[in-house]
């Protein structure tokens, strides 16, 4: 019933969601679910839940299927997460599938609480760009890092962790944004961080696009969720090949430099372990 033009992203985050718990914070995930039309009840997918932090930033990519000649709401319901228990319901906000995408940097956001500043966040994004079909084998480890966390009498470390975003931009209204896609575990009291490697679609990550621009991130992971930036940069796919470790898993010769912008100084480095294509088919 519908190919790759019909095809679609959808990223959500929120703010400032209300609190449901008496002791301790939530840990809120979201579900999508169409309510109109032929798809009428489908859910369509879910996110992560983001443990114990009221303004999440999901990274986990809904797929969804529409056309713009078809009303398609989606019902976006906010839970929080109970290992065990029961999952109490948050919130929940109805978007308009096609609107959202029409809209301003095809972004909406709506109110979920009592308060004006508790929303949800919609973004919907065409999701098929490129030709390209198959995963990123991705394997990622810090050196030197600053730390960001002096702790009590100066003794405590960073807790690092990374994330891979990806660029979206709507240049008739000056907007461009950065939608993360994946993030890692945190390493505790670790300046050179090892990281589990991963294995992302080449959809999520890029589009299908090779040459799409990304950005890694790398954070000093905190409890409240308020976690403090060491550095980052912009890279793609083709570069984080390039910059392959080749002499063993500390080359800072190949390492890329982190860096916080507009200060232009080193904050540590980020060596490229495995940066491998896999599964991939050219769609024709």
């Amino acid at each position: 019933m519908y190919g790759d033009d019909d095809r679609y992203q959808i990223t959500l985050r929120a703010e400032n969601i209300p609190n449901v718990r008496l002791f301790g914070k939530a840990c809120p995930y979201a579900k999508v679910k169409v309510t109109t039309g032929p798809q009428k009840g489908k859910l369509v997918g879910q996110t992560e839940p983001c443990m114990r932090y009221l303004s999440p930033n999901w990274t986990k990519i809904i797929f969804v299927e529409f056309s713009p000649s078809e009303v398609t709401e989606l019902e976006v319901a906010i839970y929080d997460y109970h290992k065990g228990q029961h999952h109490k319901w948050m919130g929940e906000a109805t978007f308009e599938a096609t609107s959202v995408f029409q809209s301003p940097g095809k972004v909406q956001s709506k109110q979920i609480g009592r308060r004006e500043d508790s929303r949800l966040y919609i973004s919907i994004e065409k999701s098929v760009k490129g030709p390209a079909r198959g995963h990123l084998q991705l394997h990622l480890r810090g050196l030197d890092m600053k730390n960001v966390e002096p702790g009590l009498f100066g003794l405590g470390r960073s807790d690092p962790f990374f994330e891979v975003a990806k660029k979206d931009a709507d240049y008739s209204v000056g907007q461009v944004k950065w939608n993360t896609v994946y993030r890692s575990e945190h390493i505790d009291n670790n300046l050179n961080p090892y990281w589990r490697p991963t294995n992302i679609g080449l959809e999520e990550l890029c589009y299908g696009d090779l040459e799409w621009p990304l950005k890694v991130s790398v954070f000093d992971y905190e409890n409240s969720g308020k976690h403090r930036l060491i550095g980052e940069f912009e890279t793609t796919i083709a570069d984080l090949q390039n910059r392959k470790a080749i002499r063993g898993n500390a080359d800072r010769e190949q390492a890329i430099i982190l860096s916080v912008e507009e200060k232009f100084k080193t904050y540590g480095l980020l060596c490229v372990l495995k940066a491998e294509l896999s599964e991939v088919v050219l769609a024709q």
